[in-house]
């Protein structure tokens, strides 16, 4: 019974801390990519989002886009100003 309760344990302190399905990578295509009007002005990764603020260098909006980690693609876009 005390083998089986520290088996199931195990089990689950395992699952908690290597829930997050993530692989490590070395590189990731945006989909669509980041033009090159458009310069980074900053970024936030979040759970399996990344968050880009851009801004237009012709006329100086700001748009914030939003791409999956695991498949590069766009998620949302949004503009600010």
């Amino acid at each position: 019974m005390i083998v089986t309760l520290f088996c199931i344990t195990i089990f689950t302190i395992y699952n908690k801390y290597n829930n997050y399905d993530l692989k490590n990578f070395n590189s990731l295509k945006l989909e669509p990519q980041i033009e090159e009007f458009l310069t980074i002005k900053d970024f936030q990764i979040q759970k399996n989002l990344i968050h880009f603020r851009l801004e237009n260098n012709d006329d100086n909006s700001q748009f914030i886009r939003t791409y999956n980690l695991r498949d590069g693609k766009l998620s949302t876009e949004i503009k600010i100003k």
